[in-house]
């Protein structure tokens, strides 16, 4: 038996006992999970999937939001060398369909009543799906259609079934596949990426090692569990070190969440950091000018100890003494806001701009920002807390190596890198080549070999004068105004570079309130010419840093968002282009008469 997941959690198990695993929030209130509970649950839904019929190499979908009956279903399924398929909690049926119709899942963990209606709505295309489990207040007065998790519990902790569980347990090797993580598909169908023990467990090690998680460490997941970077760093990372996993009610809650549960660590995207800068400097600004004063002192004093970490340097005798008293005039406070132990956040994704990057590390809590992507598990590189260059996604993980291909292509190579699409040879064989993961971004390496990615490689956009148009440099560029929530630019074939924006309608709304413009729905605000001025100026503004070629000539204003939900954005919060230029085709037709 090599070394696996399974075996590692109940080596945990076993170790700690009854110290606290997990964390559900019920009733407003925090209730403990402990370690021996969370293994028994484990064990005896892992019986319960044998005697479902689950065999090994089988595929068991979830789908539901992030909640211990995910994480029992998860390595229930590992125990018995089955292989989990995540499916993010807001999928519509269609996508489910998808997923659930191209791995053959036997049986599928939902979360709650929507869920369930999605499931049973599309059961009848998919002969292969035979069993629905669902949490007790779910199932209950639908028994007829789905199995109470409960249960299956005691159903699972027969000794026959026990000793199924074992046997399979001892013959897991590391190169079994663990789960098959469907892609978010910019540009074509998600393709179901393949990753072993052997990829989950270096990776995990690596950022274990880094990060310096230790077993009273506690995480808050919020970030879909569907997603590696939930999944990897913040539940496999804590089964790895003995620590324990907090599940935030819901997205909405997260705030007050944090202030229960004093976390230690947290997963984030780049938007979640930009939106919490923003929100602090506005509250900074709307106070007495002494306030303000302070804060810009300390803030100041915060980004030269930063930058004298960056360097390797020391800060001298002065700066440490102001910054000594920073810490205690405003940083301290800051800290408060995230529940006063929070020591860390993990990062990915998009760019995160770079004085975001240092005010976060000046106030002590890093930003650990990286680049990762499914197909090499989770992360890749990393900014950690010693080994850091603001605006880049820092130096690869250990045994990890990263190459740039002569078409700018990052390329990476090592335990991480997936096993391979599920059922897609040709797919596998052409983004695998000698060893290296083709990952599709471009990027380069620094003079100091921190990696710096500059787009995707199917992103890039021609012009039908032929020019080559980065679409996330001026997507990024216009995000960093506080007024835009998301844009999309638009340039294939185009005569010129056009863009679909969606305006931040909280903070447009506060404007409009400044400055005596009424303020209505979304709709009927987009439509208003001083609006459409005040984004052509935001516009404008990009535009000044950019080449001719690459200037913003037009743009629409959208009344409402794009979201992963109704297709025009990934999981991760990446633009899937060519449902945008299908959606808003008429729109973007209407810049280019």
């Amino acid at each position: 038996m090599g070394e696996n997941l399974a075996s590692i959690f109940f080596q945990q198990v076993e170790k700690k006992g009854e110290i606290t695993a997990l964390k559900r929030k019920v009733e407003g209130e925090y209730k403990d999970i402990s370690w021996r509970d969370f293994g028994r649950s484990v064990s005896a839904l892992a019986g319960c999937l044998v005697d479902l019929g689950i065999a090994e190499g089988d595929r068991v979908a979830i789908y539901s939001y992030n909640s211990p009956e995910w994480a029992y279903t998860d390595l229930a399924a590992l125990a018995v060398r089955a292989v989990v398929v995540p499916i993010y909690f807001k999928s519509s049926a269609p996508q489910v369909e998808y997923i659930l119709r191209d791995s053959g899942a036997k049986a599928i963990m939902v979360g709650d009543e929507g869920q369930l209606d999605t499931v049973l709505s599309i059961m009848e295309a998919l002969p292969e799906l035979k069993q629905i489990l669902a949490p007790s207040r779910i199932a209950e007065g639908r028994e007829d259609m789905v199995l109470d998790i409960e249960q299956c519990l005691a159903r699972g902790e027969s000794e026959p079934l026990q000793r199924e569980v074992l046997r399979r347990r001892e013959e897991i090797d590391g190169d079994d596949v663990v789960t098959i993580v469907y892609t978010s598909g910019t540009t074509a169908e998600p393709k179901g990426v393949m990753l072993t023990h052997r990829n989950v467990i270096h990776d995990a090690r690596c950022g274990l090692d880094i990060v310096g998680l230790k077993d009273d460490d506690v995480g808050l997941s919020f970030v879909p569990t569907s997603h590696v970077l939930d999944r990897v760093v913040v539940h496999y990372m804590n089964v790895m070190a003995g620590g324990t996993v907090a599940y935030a009610e819901s997205m909405d809650t997260v705030l007050g969440d944090v202030q229960l549960v004093k976390p230690t660590a947290m997963c984030g995207v780049p938007r979640m950091f930009e939106k919490i800068y923003a929100a602090i400097h506005d509250n900074v600004s709307a106070g007495p000018p002494s306030k303000r004063r302070i804060f810009a002192w300390a803030e100041k004093v915060g980004a030269k100890v930063v930058c004298c970490r960056r360097d390797y340097r020391e800060p001298g005798p002065l700066l440490l003494m102001q910054y000594r008293l920073a810490d205690k005039l405003v940083y301290t406070k800051l800290r408060e806001l995230f529940g006063g132990r929070m020591r860390v956040f993990a990062s990915g994704g998009a760019h995160l701009q770079e004085d975001i990057d240092i005010f976060f590390r000046a106030i002590g809590i890093p930003i650990m920002h990286g680049y990762g992507l499914t197909e090499a598990t989770c992360t890749v590189t990393l900014n950690t807390l010693d080994d850091f260059m603001p605006g880049t996604l820092g130096h690869p993980y250990p045994g990890v190596e990263v190459a740039i291909a002569e078409d700018g292509e990052i390329l990476v190579k090592g335990d991480i890198v997936m096993k391979g699409y599920y059922g897609l040879p040709e797919d596998t064989a052409e983004t695998l080549k000698d060893g290296w993961l083709h990952t599709g971004d471009l990027g380069c390496l620094d003079k100091d070999g921190y990696l710096l990615m500059t787009d995707r490689k199917k992103d890039i956009l021609v012009t039908s004068g032929g020019k080559n148009i980065s679409p996330q440099k001026i997507e990024t560029q216009l995000k960093l105004n506080r007024l835009v929530e998301q844009a999309a630019v638009i340039a294939e074939g185009k005569r010129f570079v056009s863009a679909l924006i969606v305006p931040a309608f909280a903070e447009l709304a506060s404007y409009c309130s400044k400055v005596g413009i009424e303020s209505t729905g979304p709709a009927e605000m987009v439509e208003k010419p001083e609006i459409k001025e005040l984004f052509q100026g935001i516009v404008d503004e990009v535009n000044g840093g950019l080449d001719n070629f690459e200037r913003v000539k037009k743009f629409a204003l959208l009344p409402q968002e794009f979201t992963a939900e109704s297709g025009e954005m990934t999981y991760t919060l990446k633009v899937k282009r060519r449902v945008i230029d299908d959606r808003y085709r008429e729109i973007i037709d209407t810049m280019y008469e």
